[in-house]
């Protein structure tokens, strides 16, 4: 500024002095005055550009700030040798359940189904990533860490090669996961199938353990328009403890999944939403352990409050041997509208004798699947029928599924087979239950929803000695069962009722 100004003022002097009558100034002065203001004058100019350099210089080194819906607040270094993401998933949930509130049948309860802080750090242009989130769910139990990882993205170096999962509590691929619930954040349905779900496998986690994962493969160069969605295999101690908590066996559980859209590539909308996946989880039973993932086989319904057992072989009831759960699923997608159909099934080697030496039934003879097809459609947004998503404000989406669980044990107690550890003794050794769903979710911001499901189960058979499911339902009341009107193994239907706010940030 200070040069600006002396310019300024020479400049006013070579005026004033070009006002002097004729001879105050020699005209080499004056042109020696001019010549030397033009250089400061550029000098100046110079001196701005280097600072506009400076300044934008200063500008590309600073980190950036970016935010997606669903995906959270990402802050990555200019030479993005580092990265930091930060997102969070909530779910809150008020409970009407049929039955008995005093053995935790909530009646209006707000249940914390999910608050669950996430974070991840990439090094080396995210060659290495940090995972962890914390699961601070806290209704009906609270197991802190939700996932403790570090990812090695060999695909960076090479497109031929998987990125490599190694830590606690692992995210895995489930059977026919895509197809079994869509998205517990943004899809309709309120949870996963009653079967699956009440598995060592569950969700595909893992309390530690090695993944390899392929995803977005294209398949064009063997000729087919489409891509490898996600090729995975894996090996951990699924459903065995606690994360990050050592298993007594060496015996361990691997898993593989294949996700494939042969046409996604196709301008064709009828035909370009297909999506094929099949999973398998084969799971070592060890006698000589205690937690396998795969010791008994149990159904269990979806509350989190007052959860029945509707169907239980009993803790430790399965034999040595390999237990193999598997299954195709199918999603269509087209426009507004998804189509979710899928069969998973699981049988047991069964061998020798359980833990602690407790008999066991044989090869076969425990036999659990589910079939499930739900409908999920963007009914209406802003923009019209028939339109909307979950990051459109004011879109509604509407939901219907349902499932058949099939189960059974190969015993009966009235001809003397035993059926040892079996919740159900000698009541029943086989159960058909049936859950239909209807769900309504309006979305109030990007990724942000309230919502209600309805759940009408029907159970072939249920155990009915007080405090057992078919009382603690309402299939049976007390003064039913006093006047001995409830027979053990009777079935029953009943409707439970969600409201829901949830929010992916």
């Amino acid at each position: 500024m200070r040069k600006l100004a002396s310019a300024f003022m020479l400049a006013g002097m070579i005026g004033v002095g070009f006002t002097l009558p004729d001879g105050s100034f020699g005209e080499t002065e004056v042109d020696s005055r001019i010549d030397a203001i033009q250089q400061e004058l550029s000098q100046l100019k110079e001196q701005q550009i280097e600072l506009k350099k400076e300044a934008t210089a200063a500008a590309a080194a600073m980190p950036s700030f970016s935010y997606r819906p669903g995906n959270g607040m990402l802050i990555e270094a200019a030479d993005k040798s580092w990265s930091f993401r930060h997102s969070f998933e909530a779910h809150m949930r008020y409970n009407f359940l049929s039955g008995r509130d005093q053995v935790g049948r909530s009646q209006g309860e707000l249940e914390g189904r999910r608050f669950r802080p996430e974070f991840y750090l990439c090094v080396n242009n995210c060659l290495w990533e940090i995972d962890w989130r914390l699961d601070l769910d806290g209704f009906s139990n609270n197991a802190p860490l939700q996932r403790g990882l570090i990812y090695f993205h060999a695909d960076n170096l090479h497109p031929a090669m998987p990125d490599i999962a190694f830590g606690m509590d692992s995210t895995n691929a489930g059977p026919a996961s895509r197809s079994r619930q869509g998205s517990g954040g943004i899809g309709a349905q309120a949870e996963y199938d009653l079967f699956t779900a009440n598995q060592g496998f569950n969700t595909g986690n893992g309390n530690y353990g090695l993944t390899l994962t392929w995803d977005d493969r294209s398949l064009s160069s063997i000729g087919i328009p489409g891509r490898i969605s996600r090729l995975q295999v894996g090996t951990n101690a699924y459903g065995e403890g606690g994360d990050g908590v050592q298993v007594n066996t060496d015996r361990k559980d691997f898993h593989a999944y294949l996700s494939v859209e042969p046409m996604s590539q196709v301008k064709n909308k009828w035909i370009r939403g297909l999506l094929f996946e099949y999973a398998a989880w084969f799971c070592n039973s060890d006698n000589r352990a205690l937690a396998n993932g795969c010791n008994r086989m149990r159904v269990r319904d979806n509350s989190r409050g007052g959860r029945q057992t509707l169907f239980d072989t009993g803790a430790n009831s399965v034999g040595d041997g390999l237990a193999v759960q598997q299954g195709p699923g199918l999603v269509w997608n087209i426009g507004p509208y998804t189509l979710r159909a899928m069969r998973v099934w699981e049988r047991y080697e069964d061998r020798g004798t359980g833990i602690n030496g407790s008999a066991v039934l044989g090869k076969g003879q425990k036999k659990g699947s589910v079939f499930l097809i739900g409908h999920d459609l963007f009914l209406w947004s802003p923009k019209g029928w028939l339109t909307g998503s979950s990051t459109t404000t004011g879109s509604i989406l509407v939901g219907t599924h349902f499932e058949r669980t099939d189960v059974s044990v190969g015993c009966n107690g009235s001809t003397g087979i035993p059926c040892p550890g079996t919740l159900n003794s000698g009541d029943f050794h086989r159960s058909r239950i049936l859950l239909r769903e209807w769900d309504l979710w309006y979305f109030i911001a990007p990724r942000m929803s309230i919502g209600g499901s309805v759940l009408w189960y029907d159970a072939s058979n249920l155990t009915n000695a007080r405090n057992q499911p078919a009382h603690n339902l309402g299939v049976c009341s007390s003064s039913r069962i006093a006047a001995g009107n409830c027979r053990n193994g009777i079935g029953g239907d009943w409707v439970d009722v969600f409201l829901n706010w949830r929010y992916q940030f």
